[in-house]
């Protein structure tokens, strides 16, 4: 007797929704890495699994009637961001309606942060997952098969006689090894692409998952893989990239982790396993780090073994706010530390917050500013969200600071979009903050020096275009701003 079907679901977020349509051409479309790990543990237990990642397929919440009826499951999974709610709600209402017998769960930071308010708000979901998945699915999947009761499988929640009930807290996996690499073969890899400010080529370029969990207190983040950094071993990340070239012929890809240089040996090792492989002579690599865990010995490794990027968080040039978040940096490090960066070889991307709890118009232009004199060779201007999990929703909706519960206005991109934001500090406007999310990025890139460090950058057709676009975008912009 075969095994039953599980389908997994990326609900159809496109980038229009998350970017604007002047910001969309540019915007990443990642592969959902979690969702494939699901499916690799599933399919390690022979269960039969079918990953519909909309966004890449372009498949309408429409379309996804059409695709369910392909097959019969015993189990359909969606993940959810937070903007992705209501797609995710209508994705559920419509594959319910077709088939109401078969189970649905939900996953994802905002299903974690929110599980009971997200069975009350969706009602056509069964299951909550709470925290890491991939156990989770697979005994959910067992049980349902074997018809036992579900309540014994921990990090659940559903609806019992008409009442929301938790089952016991999942314990986060120790051993990252344990987990298979991400199942990419049932993901159409070719139509996948990093934002423009992440490649070098224009080609492929994949993420590897190497860590989870982040030791930090910052008050914009919320924890859904813990505090507790836990990494993959050397070995295994270093097989799942020779794996990335062997099968996808790639020249670089994106070590993803929240905080990759929070454990220094850690990676010391990595690199010098790398340069061993001769990986650095294959492949280049781009990674996020906290520039407090970062030293020149450090970034040297990194960069003979392949780093060509590092993205810091630096989300506001003002001290003030930098305590009020809890970001534990001062200013004057970073500058240190971008100039060590710069100095190995290493290009830096800038990720800076607007619109942070009181913060005030000129402190806003201050962080513009600040932006300006690190001059990393990117920069990212996103307005403040408070995300459901995050200690600073917490703080905002008790004190009556939040706008807005509907979950479509929770994009950090909100001033290129059409839609309102969730949250404005006081005394501030809406026109008047999402004006000034153009404002950043116009007046840090249409600057002369950057200019022409972008021309003396160019050495293909690729990088011609995506220079040439992004500059003729940010033209536009501003000339849109100047006759409004």
């Amino acid at each position: 007797m075969s095994k039953p079907k599980i389908l997994l679901i990326n609900p159809p977020f496109f980038l229009e929704e998350r970017y604007g349509k002047h910001l969309k051409k540019f915007g990443g479309l990642s592969e959902p890495l979690g969702l494939a790990y699901l499916a690799a543990n599933l399919e390690l237990h022979d269960y039969s699994v079918r990953i519909l990642d909309c966004p890449a397929l372009n498949i309408s919440t429409l379309d996804i009637s059409q695709e369910f009826r392909k097959d019969e499951y015993i189990l359909v999974g969606l993940t959810m961001l937070t903007p992705m709610f209501s797609k995710v709600k209508e994705a559920a209402r419509i594959i319910k309606g077709i088939s109401p017998e078969v189970k649905m769960i939900v996953g994802g930071a905002h299903a974690t942060a929110l599980p009971e308010q997200t069975l009350k708000e969706i009602e056509s979901v069964d299951y909550v997952c709470i925290g890491e998945g991939e156990k989770t699915i697979l005994e959910l999947v067992q049980a349902l098969e074997q018809k036992r009761d579900i309540s014994q499988v921990n990090g659940l929640a559903y609806r019992k006689n008409d009442q929301i009930v938790l089952t016991q807290a999942r314990k986060l996996e120790k051993n990252l090894d344990s987990f298979l690499p991400p199942a990419r073969h049932l993901l159409p890899m070719e139509k996948y692409k990093l934002t423009a400010s992440r490649v070098r080529e224009g080609s492929l370029c994949p993420t590897l998952i190497v860590a989870r969990g982040c030791p930090f207190n910052c008050l914009y983040c919320s924890h859904p893989f813990g505090r507790t950094f836990r990494h993959h071993s050397t070995g295994r990340i270093i097989q799942e990239i020779e794996s990335l070239i062997r099968e996808y012929d790639i020249s670089e890809f994106n070590m993803e982790a929240d905080n990759l240089t929070v454990d220094r040996e850690f990676v010391l090792s990595l690199c010098q396993g790398m340069i061993r492989k001769g990986l650095n002579k294959k492949v280049q690599w781009t990674c996020e780090s906290r520039m407090d865990t970062i030293d020149k010995e450090l970034l040297e490794n990194m960069h003979q073994a392949g780093c060509w990027q590092i993205s810091y968080g630096v989300e506001s040039g003002v001290q003030r706010l930098l305590d009020l978040i809890n970001k534990g940096e001062k200013l004057k490090d970073m500058e240190r530390v971008f100039a060590l960066t710069k100095k190995v070889g290493i290009t830096i991307r800038g990720f800076f917050m607007l619109g942070l709890p009181t913060e005030t118009r000129q402190e806003s232009l201050q962080t513009i500013e600040f932006a300006k004199k690190l001059d990393p060779l990117w920069a990212q201007f996103t307005l403040t969200t408070p995300y459901p999990g995050t200690p600073m929703f917490e703080m905002l909706k008790e004190s009556g600071q939040i706008r807005t519960f509907n979950w479509d206005y929770y994009n950090t991109w909100g001033g290129w979009t059409e839609n309102k934001i969730a949250y404005l500090p006081q005394g501030r406007s809406l026109k008047e903050l999402k004006s000034l999310q153009k404002k950043a990025l116009i007046s840090f890139y249409l600057r002369p020096r950057v200019f022409f460090r972008f021309v003396k950058k160019i050495n293909s057709w690729a990088s011609l275009k995506k220079y040439l676009m992004g500059f003729l975008t940010l033209l536009k912009i501003q000339n849109e701003n100047y006759s409004n």
